[in-house]
């Protein structure tokens, strides 16, 4: 069975659901300009989503349904994505062949790459155009999602009175995005790395192509679980000292807190430079031109300076409202959340 995953639809408004948040984002195009109509980060309970699982979809709908409410948000079709863990993608080569035939070819194919049973996922493909090894070939991203995975989140969206229009995938949402945002790095190899709240993301993309992928198990709220352990403090402290709300804490403690922030840095850092160093091992000693950071922890105090250090690439906070307008004063401090979110809402104005 066929679920399209994001290809070609006028939707504008993007729900990115993750573990400590849900991200929304409404976007409008008109001529060649682009804008942002309404966006919230909403904050949702410990435990009520996990790994792309919604646990307490009561709670995490009764926020989402209030927030669209405050916001005025009238659109009702919604882009979704799916985490990438959930999902198969695979780049493929075929032989270019008519239209009718393409369908059924890259179905057969897809059966090869897919250690799903095929009728247990949704499935899509995108032609990406000519093969760099052979022009008579075309490059195809084939998708496969569970069902189960994907009905849950479709059925979730629909309690809260949207349709869910697009299921798109929140690692292709990121590239799309930074596609987007970064037009003149299309010819670059970089790397976009999403530090989320239950895991770290490693982009490796170059023409608007990914070329890998690594998911890291190490986030923030990985990060504000040890801090509470170590300085023997509950979470919320924990959360306000890791964001820079640290109160009347004395200057001992905040030197201990720098030097222990540092070390849990320092581990994520090396896994990201391991990750580059396997690619590089894997693609003729080629190394990524600059590392661009987003997700919720990208922002914490040290993370870029410890990647450039250490791994002697240029990091930078990616903006992914870069090449889009407010229409309203909208504050846009906590841009660095709505990577997927642009992404998602990208795919229907395009």
């Amino acid at each position: 069975m066929f679920l399209k995953f994001g290809i070609g639809a006028k939707i504008g408004l993007g729900i990115d659901i993750g573990s400590s948040s849900v991200k929304l984002l409404e976007l409008s195009k008109s001529g060649h300009k682009y804008y942002i109509e309404a966006l919230d980060v909403i904050d949702l309970p410990a435990g009520a989503v996990s790994a792309g699982t919604i646990n307490d979809g009561a709670s995490v709908a009764s926020f989402l349904k209030s927030s669209l409410s405050n916001l005025g948000v009238k659109e009702k079709k919604a882009v979704i994505g799916i985490p990438c863990k959930h999902v198969i993608i695979k780049t493929i080569e075929i032989p270019k062949m008519k239209p009718s035939e393409l369908e059924s070819s890259i179905y057969y194919e897809a059966q090869r790459y897919i250690t799903y049973d095929m009728n247990e996922v949704f499935f899509d493909y995108v032609v990406l155009g000519d093969s760099p090894n052979d022009p008579a070939n075309n490059l195809i991203m084939i998708i496969a999602g569970k069902k189960d995975i994907i009905n849950d989140q479709m059925n979730f969206v629909r309690e809260c009175g949207l349709n869910p229009y697009i299921v798109d995938v929140d690692c292709i949402a990121i590239e799309n995005m930074f596609n987007f945002s970064y037009p003149e790095e299309f010819d670059e190899l970089v790397s976009i790395v999403k530090i989320g709240a239950s895991e770290t993301n490693v982009h490796i993309v170059q023409k608007g192509l990914n070329l890998f992928r690594r998911d890291i198990p190490i986030g923030g709220l990985n990060i504000t679980e040890e801090i509470a352990k170590k300085f023997q403090i509950d979470v919320n402290e924990a959360e306000n000292i890791k964001i820079g709300n640290a109160g009347e804490k004395g200057p001992d403690f905040l030197s201990d807190y720098t030097i222990y922030l540092g070390m849990i840095l320092s581990r994520i850092t090396s896994e990201i430079q391991r990750t580059i160093d396997y690619f590089a091992a894997n693609n003729d000693k080629q190394y990524p031109k600059k590392i661009y950071l987003t997700g919720g922890s990208s922002k914490l105090k040290g993370i870029s300076e410890e990647i450039e250090t250490n791994i002697n690439i240029p990091a930078v906070i990616l903006n992914p409202f870069r090449n889009v307008l407010f229409k309203e004063d909208i504050a846009e401090d906590k841009s660095y959340f709505f990577g997927t979110a642009v992404g998602l809402a990208l795919r229907g104005v395009e």
